[in-house]
């Protein structure tokens, strides 16, 4: 299911709708140009034409018997200005040899203009037929095909949302399914695999056997985490026992501390494996118990026993407290990040400095090391992703960098880098929410 802070996008039948939409407004655009189209025909071209004829006509007969009668029918009339008893309307005056639109009696009509000698003929066509003749065969079919096309294309509409309906219903079944839960039920396409169309009953199969195959997994990862469990914890606890016994015993120096390191690394050994179980089994920032933590105290912590990894190295550990950062959230949370951090500062940092930047909601660890390109950075956090440079492995050995991604997504924190080729690393962990307020 998409996050709230993704754009939605479109669903399938909302396509099909703005498709349909579109094709009854381009449908109609090209109905409205059809009779516009229509309507210039009749009167530009086929009115035209015609009186174009009658004055051809009228001056092939008036060569041959002057006293030829003008042209005067239902739709037509005539003036001629040679006729002295004519009396010409004012709207003639001044128009050219050609077809014109005039207004007589607040009508638009239409006047045909045409000279042969000293004499000019004006034919005077009735509009309204004009009008009638694009309304019956111009605008009255093309209404009829526009409504049988909008008919058509809704029925194509009705047909093409019915075949799509069982992949809708499919989607929708998958959205509102939890595929996080730790109980994977069936999923309900009961009345979709009674479908006969062979996509929808090949869509549904496939799902229901990926959730067998889900549930299966999520069992056998159950039964990992539940022996990996008891048989790690074992061990431990004869180890944190056999501590305790030591500790009974009048032992100082080495042997000491000694004693001291085997009792932190024990502890912090069941912590981490703790939070590893935590992370096999899914388990979110809701379902892990949390305690209020001392960001810069823990630190202080760990980096003190960076030196006991190698004590030779010349690294100097500068810790700026710039704030006293507080964090809501399981120490042994923070114990796998900043420290496997702080571990990998210090293993691949041949020599210079470690500087750790507590700020108000972030802690950052930078290095002196030899840094990393853009291909690099990218794959870092990778499982089992090493990378060599030309005097030995830099930080991302093994799984550390990949536990530490896994679990600041675990707990919602945001964990970035920066990093330039010979420049050193900067590691920024952003711990959001989980920052308690003072």
């Amino acid at each position: 299911m998409p996050s709230a802070a993704e754009t939605p996008q479109p669903r399938l039948q909302s396509r099909l709708h703005g498709v349909f939409i579109l094709q009854l407004t381009l449908i109609s655009v090209l109905t409205v140009t059809g009779v516009l189209a229509a309507s210039v025909i009749a009167e530009r071209v086929l009115v035209k034409t015609a009186l174009s004829g009658e004055a051809t006509y009228f001056w092939n007969k008036r060569a041959h018997a002057e006293d030829f009668a003008l042209p005067d029918t239902l739709n037509l009339q005539s003036y001629i200005s040679s006729d002295a008893t004519t009396e010409l309307p004012p709207e003639f005056h001044g128009l050219q040899p050609g077809q014109h639109k005039v207004s007589i009696d607040g009508d638009q009509r239409i006047v045909y203009v045409s000279t042969q000698a000293d004499e000019t003929l004006y034919l005077l066509f009735q509009s309204d037929t004009v009008s009638n003749l694009a309304f019956y065969f111009g605008i009255l079919p093309l209404a009829l095909v526009l409504l049988l096309m909008y008919s058509l294309a809704y029925l194509t509409y009705v047909l093409s949302k019915r075949a799509i309906s069982p992949l809708t219903r499919l989607a929708s079944s998958i959205e509102n399914y939890d595929f996080t839960a730790r109980e994977l039920s069936e999923l309900p396409l009961g009345d979709l695999a009674k479908k006969q169309d062979t996509e929808t009953l090949i869509l549904t199969d496939a799902l229901n056997q990926f959730v067998e195959r889900s549930k299966a997994f999520v069992e056998r990862e159950r039964d990992f985490t539940r022996y990996a469990s008891h048989e790690l914890r074992t061990p431990l606890a004869v180890i944190e026992g056999s501590v305790s016994t030591l500790e009974l015993q009048p032992l100082s120096g080495a042997p000491a501390r000694a004693v001291v390191r085997i009792k932190r690394n024990a502890k912090h050994m069941s912590a981490l494996l703790e939070t590893l179980l935590l992370l096999a089994r899914d388990g979110g920032p809701e379902t892990q118990m949390t305690e209020l933590c001392d960001v810069n105290r823990l630190l202080e912590l760990l980096t003190a026993q960076l030196p006991e990894l190698e004590s030779d190295k010349p690294i100097t550990i500068e810790l700026d407290s710039a704030h006293q950062l507080q964090v809501d959230a399981p120490e042994a949370a923070l114990v796998i990040v900043l420290g496997n951090l702080l571990r990998n500062a210090w293993h691949y940092t041949l020599g210079g400095e470690i500087r750790i930047l507590v700020q108000q909601s972030s802690v950052s660890i930078s290095d002196t090391g030899p840094g990393l390109d853009s291909e690099q950075q990218q794959r870092i956090f990778d499982p089992f992703y090493r990378v060599q440079s030309l005097e030995q492995s830099h930080v991302g050995m093994g799984l550390g960098l990949a536990i530490v991604r896994q679990t600041c997504e675990s707990q919602k924190w945001q964990i970035t880098l920066d990093s330039k080729q010979g420049q050193g690393s900067t590691f920024v962990v952003e711990f959001g929410h989980s920052v308690v307020k003072n």
